[in-house]
């Protein structure tokens, strides 16, 4: 029997199915059964399209432009299926990383020259410009496949695509090569630092002992390296008897008279390069030392050509004159075969000469200011005021460069660097002090350049002083007096810190910003850029701290968070005497290249510019003048009889605890046609004219070659050591 219900439901599920493939129309055409009015139809759909396959060259291009970026894991992703099956993209990336390292690769630049489809395989054309840091640019031309996989291009890798030169299974090294490390001289051409050949003497333990010679070897080695048999078998006990093992390092003279107790079994010599330093510990911060490289470092050295076990400046200035004194490394690049047979030689550049320095130190200068500080802790330094070249920079206590040098000398660097003195750090440059009333030179110039005073404006000194609620007191008045009436002049030269005390309100008032900018202005706040280690120090500033009329008062005696360094300081000494030439501290005055016979002299940098007047530079160094000259100078007695004219400034600085102040005194010779300023900073060494000013008289006794007078004669006048600050 026909089911006419299931006629009509097979139908209309049918013409559905029919109506979205498209042919509904056709099946309408055809039932007659259905009535006139058609169905209201789903809108017909156009089949999805397949998108086009990515031409070739854009994965050749994406694959080279990661590489320019050292996009190593989007260089991987570009690779075939096939290629990732061999090499995995840890190795990958891992591969490109150590090649870039042991080339010195710093850029790399690829370009696409050409390309060519065919079917499903692809061969690109490219060059690439490789930068290195050792051994200058490498080009090259290369070429890689693309296969085409489900419609996906990707590269077929392998190592030459990185260098050609690496297939088969080469590899690639870089064989460094360097001149000998160039010397440093000072001024006049002693030197300072100079290469010299040194002799390592190794013991073999097991080599001595095959021989059954350990008993003459120890016997024979005593008197040569001046040990005894006992540390001699200390050096080497407990170590694994198949390694050479050093003892001691000799001169090749010493090397020379003793070639038969040094060639028995189981001694072996290395031939090595060593340093030395003629001026010992008299020199040691200024002239640094060289040292290992540790693995940290090596890290960014790499490039430049230093390797494992090497040694550079560490301090000073083999430091500061690293580029001149290693010179250019140079070196061969070359691929190796599997056996480590050389396959073929890349690049290839010769060292570049290395270089010597001469410095601006003057060395007799130099072991003479290392003599005066004994045993007190502190620093001396000496500028040229007319160049900024530095004739001496002491730090006390001082240490051996020597000692850095020899091998054997380990207890003694062990002192040097964990002392509870902090010998390794340069006082002169990298200590941070209250400068105490060196400031007022400063406070003063501000005064008369933006406050509204004079030379003579008058200040009334009682001892004590309370204009801010509390009582300060002169330094004066702890000997039961007061300056009186004074003038602002007179207030540089006697130091009255009452005078100063109401000069730092009167500039509070004015700007609170002023002094400060000001001494920022005289190099203070900021890092000299002398090349060598140094600390900026800090100079208090109403914009980044909280500000009341005290700080002002304060920072105008050069006190409280007011912190210096003795280079700053007679680095803005040297600049009141020359007329407002702010330096760059100098330390080296010419770089030789003796190899070639030319040199590159070093001309003096300006730092900045003093913003005051030649009035009132001229109104500071009378007032300086008088500190060492008149009769109410703080100084004027330390420098009875002198024969050279002199100016300067006494500083005792406080110092939080229960400790006495900082001893300064800082100035200039002669006066009338200034050469040199030097400071002398005294760590806890008291007051500046006691403790600084004779020291400073002393060095300049000694750079223009004068003789301390004479006793006075009996009844003859003296003059009287005023109070001090």
């Amino acid at each position: 029997m026909y089911d006419f219900s299931l006629k009509i439901f097979s139908r209309r599920a049918f013409l559905k199915i029919l109506a979205l493939s498209g042919v509904v129309v056709a099946l309408d055409a055809c039932d007659t059964a259905q009535p006139a009015t058609a169905p209201v139809l789903p809108p017909t759909l156009s089949p999805t399209q397949t998108p086009a396959p990515q031409p070739a060259d854009v994965t050749a291009r994406l694959f080279l432009d990661a590489w320019s970026k050292n996009n190593f894991p989007a260089m991987y992703a570009t690779l075939a299926p096939a290629a990732h099956t061999k090499i995995s993209q840890a190795e990958f990336v891992q591969r490109y990383t150590d090649i870039t390292r042991e080339a010195t690769i710093t850029k790399v630049v690829p370009a696409l020259t050409g390309i060519a489809e065919e079917g499903n395989t692809a061969t690109a054309q490219f060059k690439v410009r490789f930068e290195t840091a050792l051994l200058g640019p490498l080009d090259q031309e290369n070429a890689f496949s693309l296969v085409r996989e489900r419609g996906k291009w990707g590269i077929v890798w392998s190592p030459r695509l990185i260098l050609s030169q690496l297939e088969n299974g080469n590899r690639l090294k870089l064989y460094v090569t360097k001149s000998t490390r160039g010397n440093i001289y000072d001024r006049a051409g002693a030197p300072v630092a100079i290469g010299v050949r040194a002799i390592v003497v190794n013991l073999w333990p097991a080599e001595m002992r095959r021989n059954k010679a350990e008993a003459q070897v120890l016997a024979a080695l005593e008197p040569v390296l001046g040990l005894s048999q006992a540390d001699i078998k200390k050096r080497y006990a407990g170590q694994n008897a198949e390694w050479k093992i050093p003892i001691q390092t000799i001169t090749p003279e010493v090397a020379q008279q003793n070639t038969e107790a040094l060639s028995l079994p189981g001694i072996v010599l290395e031939e090595q390069d060593a340093r030395q330093y003629p001026l010992a510990a008299a020199a040691g911060h200024v002239a640094g030392y060289v040292g290992p490289i540790t693995a940290d470092e090596l890290g960014e050295l790499y490039g430049r050509g230093y390797r494992e076990g090497e040694s550079f400046g560490r301090a000073g200035l083999e430091q500061l004159g690293e580029q001149y004194l290693s010179g250019g490394r140079g070196g061969k690049l070359v691929a190796l075969n599997a056996e480590g047979g050389q396959v073929e030689v890349i690049a290839e550049r010769a060292a570049e000469q290395s270089k010597s320095i001469y410095s601006t130190l003057d060395s007799a200068l130099q072991k003479h200011v290392a003599t005066l500080l004994g045993e007190k802790r502190g620093s001396i330094a000496v500028m040229d005021v007319k160049t900024g070249n530095m004739l001496a920079l002491y730090s006390n206590p001082g240490y051996d460069s020597n000692a850095f040098a020899d091998r054997n000398r380990n207890q003694e660097r062990t002192q040097y660097l964990t002392a509870p003195q902090k010998i390794m750090l340069n006082r002169a440059t990298q200590g941070a002090y209250p400068h105490g009333s060196m400031q007022k030179v400063i406070t003063a110039a501000t005064a008369l350049e933006r406050g509204g005073l004079s030379p003579n404006t008058p200040f009334l000194c009682t001892g004590i002083w309370n204009k801010l609620g509390y009582p300060k007191a002169c330094w004066i008045w702890a000997y039961g007096r007061t300056h009186g009436r004074i003038s602002l002049k007179n207030a540089i030269t006697q130091s009255c810190d009452i005078a100063f005390y109401e000069i730092g309100l009167i500039l509070h008032d004015k700007d609170e910003n002023l002094l400060t900018d000001f001494c920022k202005a005289f190099g203070l706040g900021s890092e000299t850029g002398i090349g060598i280690e140094e600390v900026a120090g800090n100079v208090p500033d109403p914009k980044v701290q909280e500000w009341q009329p005290t700080d002002s008062t304060d920072t105008a005696i050069g006190q409280d968070t007011f912190l210096v360094s003795p280079l700053q300081v007679v680095d803005f000494i040297a600049a009141v005497a020359n007329g407002g030439t702010l330096w760059r501290p100098n330390l080296i005055t010419k770089i030789q290249d003796f190899v070639n016979g030319t040199e590159e002299t070093v001309q003096p940098q300006k730092r900045g510019a003093l913003p005051v007047s030649a009035g009132t530079l001229q109104t500071v160094r009378e007032a300086m003048k008088g500190v060492t000259l008149s009769k109410e100078g703080t100084a004027a007695y330390v420098f009875e009889k002198l024969p050279i004219s002199t100016a300067g400034k006494t500083g005792t600085a406080q110092v939080p605890g229960n400790r006495d102040p900082h001893a300064w005194f800082a100035g200039f010779a002669p006066y009338e046609d200034p050469q040199i300023a030097c400071c002398v900073m005294v760590e806890n060494g008291g007051e500046g004219s006691k403790v600084a000013a004779p020291i400073f008289r002393k060095v300049i006794e000694k750079y223009f070659n004068v003789k301390a007078p004479s006793p006075s004669p009996k009844g003859a006048p003296t003059a009287t050591p005023p109070p001090s600050e």
